[in-house]
């Protein structure tokens, strides 16, 4: 109350039109600006194309996509929005009538259940008999399949669920979190499995065909729409018996929607978030989440669809969000919430009982007579404060923006690192000559999509071939003996990983080269590795269990103007890792974190997250100074191997401080292990002693200090 009455008394004779741009420049103060917007847009599609890509080369069938508030741009940090996710099973095609078969692909048929809304649908199972023609299944193929009336195999909602229980089991996860259909193992993401439909269902239809005054959405935006799949996902209707609702599939149009919501303007983005902030702060806690953000994105559709172009202005958002909760009020009155892609579907059905919209009509009105004061009371992201400063400096603002992209930048970094680590635990399975195929199948599939793929399947690409190009060169030099030279053409195949990101490839290279013998060569690479370090550059570690995540404010300053892309390539590292056929690459004390997991408590200890420990996985700077010493040792250069083994001390100083200040972890034990080493080499078996206990202190599990404890009891005290 006490900022309302202050703006009342500084402000009380401000046009709506002023009060706007207050609002305009609060938004533009806590990220809500077209350039953010776009950059969110880009890099979570990107996300979503990396996590389909690198999956697709393992011939997994699913697909990734990102809807809703982050991808949309929709949203600001106060708002603590969740990720939604939609997963595409591809082995399935839903159908709309028979005879529309899909070879090679588990058909379903989708046909209306009139008990419930439009959008509801039963879907049974199809099959090919021997003369080609299509029917009806009648035998059950999981347990959760259901026998109608009519002898055909229906296919229930929950036909998921007990599958993504035990993947989330072998991940170590206690429980499964559900919020409606999604299915997640964290509140900070919704992922819901999905099915796609191969033709358009009536329903649907209503978009294309329905009058509308022509100016929004957009010829373009409507063809796209129409190659949008739509999806069936695994939810019934709230209020039927449960053995009708398990039955229930909904309709879902969210690739439509979000490609709609792609096309807002700045200013309509604006007025947008501003409701989804009002209801968040006001409407939650009176209706929690039955009256949705779902239900304000529908009411801005039809307000920008029904208002002419020219009332979307910096000086009217205030207006035009009185605008769009008029139409909510006429919906409220009516009972009636049309979905704006779907025709003949109340989206209040089966949310919001009579009452509940009565409550929810009285409260609009009030919200639309005094919406300036709701407005002013804004606590999330200190909107109202923001708009009574009026001036806002600019490191305040380029804070915002830094702890935007902190968000956005980990989320990709995140999902290209689990497809190394998904890469590298797949290869270590098969045989050399196997791995050596598949590598050079994946190579042939990427530079396909780098040649031919849309825009973000080539970015998608760009960052994972070098990555691959460095897998396929090791395995390769790892198949010569020592004796051989490391040839030409196995130098070229290492150059391309050189771009993987700012040193990891490069690494990768210099360590081929210690174990060569070629002691010059690696020197001369890991100092030009070494003169890459700077403020600005950040590591990250993925590997469960060994997480670091703190991105500096100098790595996140660069974001703002650095594409992913370059930022990756420039600014960026990611952990060194070797499957097992690149061992002969690794230097012979590392290769041992290969075999970390000894004893029958080790293995209880791990889940299927913690596949990395089957690999050898170490952080670039430590890596480069561990190699460093190794190279100056054999060369004979004491101040220089002494320098490496200093700065390697220096490193372990930190990076233990930062393990205590719970700010980052990473691979600690190794790094330890590594800097015991250099103490063996020179004959301190002491201080070698003290640091392998250190990470046994550290990691008291799935941990090759306590194998190298035993060696160095027998090699300096029995």
């Amino acid at each position: 109350m006490t900022l309302c009455l202050l703006y009342r008394m500084t402000s009380y004779k401000k046009s709506l039109e002023e009060f706007s741009h207050d609002v305009y420049e609060a938004f533009q103060a806590i990220g809500v600006t077209s350039d953010m917007v776009r950059r969110r847009r880009h890099d979570h599609l990107l996300e979503e194309t990396v996590f389909t890509t690198g999956h697709k080369l393992w011939g997994h069938p699913v697909s990734a996509f990102i809807v809703g508030s982050q991808v949309e741009g929709s949203t600001t940090i106060g708002m603590d929005s969740d990720t939604d996710q939609v997963l595409r099973f591809d082995n399935y095609q839903v159908v709309l009538k028979l005879g529309a078969w899909q070879t090679d692909k588990i058909n379903l048929l989708a046909f209306k259940d009139e008990t419930a809304s439009p959008q509801f649908y039963k879907l049974c199972r199809l099959q090919e008999t021997p003369d080609g023609r299509q029917e009806y299944m009648r035998d059950p193929v999981h347990e959760t399949d259901v026998v109608d009336e009519q002898g055909r195999v229906l296919v229930c909602n929950t036909v998921f669920d007990n599958k993504i229980k035990r993947v989330y089991e072998g991940w170590g996860k206690d429980k499964v979190v559900k919020h409606g259909p999604s299915r997640s193992y964290s509140d900070l993401f919704d992922i819901v499995r999905a099915l796609s439909c191969h033709d358009l269902p009536e329903e649907c239809e209503s978009l294309f065909t329905r009058s509308r005054p022509g100016h929004w959405p957009k010829s373009e935006t409507l063809e796209y729409a129409r190659q949008c799949p739509v999806f069936f996902i695994p939810q019934g209707h709230p209020h039927s018996p449960f053995n009708k609702c398990k039955l229930q599939w909904r309709l879902s149009t969210s690739l439509t929607e979000r490609k709609l919501m792609f096309d807002f303007t700045e200013e309509q983005m604006m007025v947008f978030v501003l409701l989804k902030m009002l209801k968040k702060e006001y409407c939650k806690p009176k209706f929690d989440d039955n009256f949705s953000t779902f239900h304000i994105k529908t009411a801005m559709m039809f307000c920008i669809e029904s208002h002419p172009p020219e009332i979307w202005s910096i000086d009217n958002i205030v207006e035009c969000a009185t605008y769009c909760i008029t139409i909510l009020i006429q919906w409220a009155q009516n009972n009636v919430c049309p979905h704006f892609t779907m025709g003949g579907v109340n989206l209040f059905d089966g949310k919001l009982s009579e009452p509940d919209i009565r409550k929810l009509e009285t409260f609009l009105i009030n919200l639309n007579k005094n919406i300036t004061e709701y407005i002013c009371k804004l606590k999330m992201d200190s909107f109202g404060v923001k708009i009574l400063q009026k001036v806002h400096d600019k490191e305040s603002i380029i804070k915002h923006q830094t702890e935007i992209l902190d968000h956005i930048t980990w989320r990709v970094r995140n999902t290209q690192c689990g497809i190394f680590q998904l890469i590298h635990s797949q290869l270590s399975k098969m045989d050399v000559s196997k791995a050596v195929c598949c590598v050079s199948d994946h190579l042939t599939y990427l530079r396909g999509l780098q040649s031919q793929g849309s825009d973000l399947q080539r970015e998608a690409a760009n960052l994972l071939l070098p990555f691959l190009y460095g897998i396929y060169a090791s395995i390769v030099a790892s198949c010569i003996t020592t004796q051989q030279p490391v040839t030409h053409d196995i130098i070229d195949l290492y150059q391309p990983s050189f771009k993987c990101d700012l040193m990891s490839g490069k690494l990768k290279y210099a360590s081929m080269l210690y174990c060569r013998g070629q002691y010059d060569q690696a020197a001369d690479m890991l100092n030009h590795c070494k003169g890459l370090l700077g403020p600005d550059v950040d590591p990250f570690c993925r590997c469960e269990g060994r997480h670091y995540y703190y991105q500096p404010d100098t790595f996140l300053r660069k974001a703002l103007n650095t594409s992913f892309v370059e930022l990756w390539k420039t600014s960026s590292t990611s952990c060194v890792m070797f499957c097992k056929h690149e061992l002969p690459c690794v230097p012979e004390h590392l290769q041992n974190e290969m075999y970390r997991t000894q004893t029958q408590t080790d293995k209880t200890k791990r889940n299927e997250l913690h596949e990395w420990m089957d690999l050898v996985v170490i952080e670039c700077e430590p890596f480069l100074y561990y190699l460093q010493y190794l190279v100056y040792r054999q060369k004979g250069n004491l101040p220089r191997r002494l320098l490496a083994m200093f700065n390697l001390m220096d490193y372990n100083h930190h990076g233990l401080g930062k393990l205590l200040c719970d700010k980052a972890y990473g691979h600690m034990d190794t790094t330890l292990h590594m800097l015991a080493h250099c103490w063996e080499l020179e004959d301190r078996p002491d201080v070698t002693r003290q640091l392998y206990q250190r990470s046994i202190n550290i990691y008291p599990t799935n941990n090759i200090a306590r194998v190298h404890l035993i060696r160095l009891l027998r090699k300096y005290f029995l």
